[in-house]
């Protein structure tokens, strides 16, 4: 979790969401200011958990692949 929080996309997708959020509560730039800061909100969200999806499919690819590596080890030792 201490990872999340030292991330930078982490952090950018949150300031994002921040000033979009203002941006509709305030109103700025009428109905356009509105809808621009709704995409804003949607793109800087769906944006940061792919990337995390990513890192996460790499970190479990990477996983798979040591206990693969160990698996086979283990089998080459036993049946020495």
């Amino acid at each position: 979790m201490k990872e999340k929080l030292r991330s930078r996309k982490f952090w950018v997708a949150v300031l994002t969401d921040i000033v979009s959020i203002t941006v509709v509560f305030t109103k700025l730039g009428g109905t356009a200011g509105i809808i621009a800061g709704i995409i804003g909100t949607l793109a800087a969200s769906i944006s940061y958990m792919v990337a995390e999806c990513k890192v996460d499919v790499a970190r479990a690819a990477a996983t798979y692949e040591e206990v693969k590596e160990l698996v086979k080890a283990l089998k080459k030792k036993e049946g020495e």
